[in-house]
């Protein structure tokens, strides 16, 4: 199994449950994990034989720039559906956290793991 990870992207997004936490753009941490065949890649050594870190990292940035979730969930169901429909992952495990959102903690937040069937 090949993996392309992408570790603590920052983001910002208007996120939250409460509507005075989505009148104001949040921080978001953000991290990615995709199964995808480097086959290819490792042969070549060829970025356009595998799919580049900056063009998952754009993508997932603008997509939380662009939209407004009241959950995590949400959010991160529109993250896969847009990058299992843009790219050729089998599996993709998604973390969005939220740091200093409750009292006495670093972080909060959720991972999501899916497989591309579940969005076909």
């Amino acid at each position: 199994m090949d993996i392309i990870r992408i570790t603590d992207l920052e983001a910002i997004g208007y996120i939250g449950v409460k509507d005075d936490e989505r009148a104001n753009p949040q921080n978001l941490l953000i991290s990615f994990h995709g199964v995808y065949d480097l086959s290819k890649a490792m042969q070549t050594d060829n970025v356009s034989d595998t799919i580049n870190y900056s063009t998952i990292a754009k993508r997932i940035k603008a997509i939380v720039a662009e939209t407004k979730y009241r959950l995590l969930e949400a959010l991160a169901n529109h993250i896969m559906r847009e990058l299992f429909h843009e790219f050729s992952f089998s599996e993709i495990t998604l973390r969005i956290e939220k740091p200093h959102r409750v009292a006495n903690t670093r972080l909060v937040g959720i991972e999501i793991t899916r497989k591309a069937e579940n969005y076909s």
